[in-house]
């Protein structure tokens, strides 16, 4: 099927075709028709499989049937960095359609520019959009369409309350979009409930953890250092003999600045991105990147949550990731849109035993790999270390009673009397009852005289 055969404006279908979409994904084949007639959607499908163009598409296409003044949509999003990625995906639809424009409200913004400059679309944060609501800043009396994206993050990340805040104030939407990467649990049953109207359900894969998966064309290599020094030098020479861009994941801003200032000493070109930093830092640092005037961003898990990044050919866990879902996520950074890429950790002694638990989760086996006079290769286990099972039970093992205890048959065993200690102490002495006993009886037979 192609994006024409689904039913969007020419326009829509020229944009596709300028941004390479070859064919839809099965999210937007099955989510497009029914969002264009108008129907709600309760889309579930894991992360990396279209679900944004799977709304903007369907959005654009029933909003560019007439010409209307102000704030039409309203995309909700959990994070400002999947605000700013569905914002840069519509404007870039709309590149040809001067009617609708997209923009953003979120944290980190100006706010008179997000005030004063209202879009047709807007994806927004939660926090913001409700000090928007509560100002008066914002008219949703012509808001006609409302998506809520990544639904099952918003509720964990505590917005339940705030979601429905705005959900009331959109009271003249004829249309409501959720998706979620799951749709499992009480919790994404009870508030989709809250929030659609008779909706049209979709579900790609279980729509859980375990439909995130590594790319087809992802290569997994691991090296083994016995510290950060040699960590150092294991991805100095790395980042040396390949080309291509680069991100390196971190588990903490203070590591992510120390390793920024070693590479800048080595004399590498980087960017960095983490959570404290500010709006304007963000995007520079993304700007920086994508036009290539660096081949290295180094980041933090919380900063790389929404990264959509084209053309990053490497990805490296300096710091080995909490979890294996963030083992996939980092490497789904790269090889992406069918291009190959590759993801290497490094690994001290005592984070070996993590790799078999990444192989078990991702069914991927991670190459392990060393580096001739920069690093070991990764320790060999002994076969020794299982022959215990194997050896033949020494006499103190048998019957786990130490070795004695050897059979007595039962005519052989002999009452045994013991030795007290009162009896030993009594011996050679008078028995003083005996003789009362004779002199009581010696008494009772001689006559009374009396």
């Amino acid at each position: 099927m192609t994006f024409e055969e689904l039913g969007l404006p020419e326009f829509l279908v020229e944009a596709t075709e300028r941004l390479e979409w070859s064919t839809p994904t099965p999210i937007q084949t099955i989510t497009i028709p029914k969002a264009l007639e108008g129907k709600d959607i309760l889309g579930g499908a894991p992360t990396g499989t279209g679900k944004s163009a799977a709304f903007l598409l369907p959005v654009i296409a029933r909003l560019s049937l007439e010409k209307k003044e102000g704030v039409r949509a309203i995309i909700l999003e959990p994070t400002r960095e999947l605000a700013l990625q569905v914002e840069n995906v519509a404007s870039a639809l709309l590149e040809n359609f001067e009617d609708l424009t997209a923009g953003t409200i979120i944290g980190g913004g100006s706010r008179e520019v997000q005030k004063d400059n209202p879009c047709s679309i807007v994806a927004a944060t939660p926090g913001r959009l409700i000090e928007f609501l509560e100002k008066g800043w914002l008219d949703t009396s012509k808001v006609e369409l409302y998506v809520i994206d990544e639904a099952d993050r918003m509720l964990d990340m505590g917005f339940r309350d705030d979601v429905a805040k705005i959900t009331r104030e959109l009271y003249n939407r004829r249309q409501t979009l959720l998706f979620s990467a799951t749709l499992e649990g009480a919790g994404i049953r009870d508030f989709s409930e809250s929030v659609l109207n008779d909706p049209f359900e979709v579900r790609i894969g279980a729509g859980g953890e375990a439909d995130e998966k590594l790319p087809e064309l992802l290569s997994s290599r691991a090296y083994y250092a016995a510290g950060d020094p040699q960590k150092l030098k294991i991805l100095h020479h790395l980042l040396n003999t390949v080309s291509g861009k680069s991100i390196v994941f971190v588990k903490t801003i203070e590591r992510l600045h120390r390793l920024e200032s070693s590479l800048r000493r080595l004399g590498f070109k980087v960017a960095s991105l983490q959570g404290a930093i500010s709006m304007t830092e963000r995007k520079a640092a993304m700007r920086k990147f994508n036009e290539g005037d660096c081949q290295i961003l180094i980041a933090t898990d919380v900063a790389s949550r929404g990264l959509d990044l084209p053309d990053v050919t490497h990805v490296y866990n300096f710091d080995i990731p909490g979890n294996a879902a963030i083992y996939v996520h980092r490497a789904g950074r790269t090889a992406r849109a069918g291009a190959s890429g590759v993801v290497v950790t490094l690994v001290t002694a005592d984070e070996i035993s993590y790799l078999d638990k990444l192989v078990r989760y991702t069914g991927k086996e991670i190459e392990k790999r060393h580096i001739k006079n920069l690093c070991a290769e990764f320790p060999v286990k002994d076969p020794k270390d299982h022959r215990q099972s194997e050896k033949k039970r020494s006499r103190a093992s048998i019957g786990g009673k130490g070795g004695f205890d050897k059979k007595k048959k039962e005519e052989e065993k002999k009452e045994h009397k013991k030795d007290r200690l009162r009896d030993k102490k009594n011996k050679g002495k008078p028995d003083f009852a005996a003789k009362r006993a004779k002199k009581a009886a010696r008494s009772a037979n001689t006559p009374d005289n009396s």
